[in-house]
């Protein structure tokens, strides 16, 4: 399976890509899609915390900080046609919303089932519909062409719902783990990294059947999450010391790898010169 084989050894399309790869967005009014974003925003964040979240700002805000730098960093290399703004927010309102969504099946299926690395069954389908909506949409779906906006998207879903559960885990760190707080971000930021490779690398296989069929299904949920469930799993089931010395490097250099290949293909798909920007 190529989202399988694209994690240890990612490698240029060399299938011609369908229109679907050039379609431009018909105009539309966008600022809605910033409104919405923080509507999801809020709601999630009162939802799980009340309020709070409020009284812990600077905790809050401190654990959206690496999430959203690592999403500017998959965006900025979008190079050739930039995502805009308001659909990447509004993916990024439904990973911190779908987070609540999360937390219910987790205490009541995932986790009685199968533990804390059950987990992984429920918020990668979760953090990918959001994807797959936008995708999907009548209008805004001629805004995602490829397998790298996929992964732009994706990356956005994963930094939501990363910046929703750490203020939870760094306040466990310090009240129950007695770190201090700049340590306690600290550690929270570089695992919940994962989050953002995990839901890019599912978002990969949805522009990819976009690319190449000029259309998505259902069904393409299945090649991302065949690579994002079991990397979930399998993080949440290691040991912190395996987590943090091989499995977040491992991740992370797909990551970088696969935005590197798709950047590649968009290249060769003539973006240097043809790029459907709005």
């Amino acid at each position: 399976m190529e989202a399988v084989r694209s994690v240890f050894r990612p490698a240029p399309v060399l299938i011609e890509p369908s229109e679907a790869v050039y379609a431009r967005r018909p105009h539309s009014p966008m600022r809605r899609y910033l409104l919405s974003a923080a509507v999801l925003i809020a709601a999630g964040l009162f939802i799980m915390y009340g309020g709070a979240w409020l009284s812990y700002l600077g905790l809050t805000l401190s654990g959206f900080i690496t999430p959203v730098l690592v999403l500017i960093w998959v965006a900025r290399n979008d190079r050739f046609e930039r995502e805009p703004l308001p659909l990447v927010a509004v993916t990024f309102g439904w990973g911190v919303f779908c987070g609540i969504l999360a937390a219910v099946f987790n205490r009541f299926v995932a986790v009685p089932l199968l533990g804390p690395p059950g987990a992984a069954f429920v918020e990668e389908p979760l953090k990918l519909f959001g994807v797959l909506w936008l995708a999907r949409h009548g209008r805004l779906g001629a805004e995602f062409n490829d397998h790298l906006d996929g992964m732009v998207y994706g990356a956005a879903v994963g930094a939501g719902f990363a910046g929703l559960e750490n203020l939870y885990y760094i306040l466990a760190l310090i009240s129950q783990g007695g770190l201090p707080p700049v340590m306690a971000v600290a550690v929270r930021s570089a695992t919940s990294i994962c989050h953002i490779a995990w839901s890019a690398m599912a978002g990969r296989s949805l522009g990819l059947a976009k690319a190449l069929r000029g259309s998505t299904r259902s069904s393409d949920l299945i090649p991302g999450l065949v690579v994002a469930v079991p990397m979930h799993f399998i993080w949440n089931a290691s040991p912190p010391a395996l987590d943090l010395l091989l499995l977040l490097p491992f991740f992370l250099t797909v990551l970088h790898r696969q935005v590197r290949a798709a950047q590649r293909d968009e290249a060769s798909w003539g973006y240097l010169d043809s790029a459907p920007v709005e």
